[in-house]
């Protein structure tokens, strides 16, 4: 299983969300930062990391409400993926205590 932490402190936009996830999938470079191409580099196996996978966000302050509910989105893009393969791949949310 591998589990890919997302810090998620500096996030204020959906680009700075795929800026971070798509390097840290080794999604290749035609990845488009959209939810239909996520869903088929987990599907299609075309990320260097496939599943079984986890991507944890870490949360130290609190998110934009739009980002947050755009994450709600990408979450179910993960949910399906794992239904539609039988594999293990999930994405969660993690509250931290911000040190800065």
């Amino acid at each position: 299983m591998s589990l890919i932490r997302l810090d998620a402190r500096n996030w204020r936009t959906r680009a700075d969300f795929w800026a971070a996830l798509l390097p840290a999938l080794g999604a290749p470079d035609w990845h488009g930062p959209n939810l239909d191409a996520l869903y088929d580099g987990l599907v299609a196996g075309d990320n260097r990391v496939r599943p079984p996978l986890t991507v944890e966000i870490l949360v130290p302050t609190p998110l934009p409400a739009d980002l947050v509910a755009y994450l709600d989105r990408v979450r179910c893009v993960f949910d399906d993926a794992a239904r539609d393969t039988g594999l293990d791949i999930g994405l969660r949310r993690t509250i931290t205590r911000d040190s800065g």
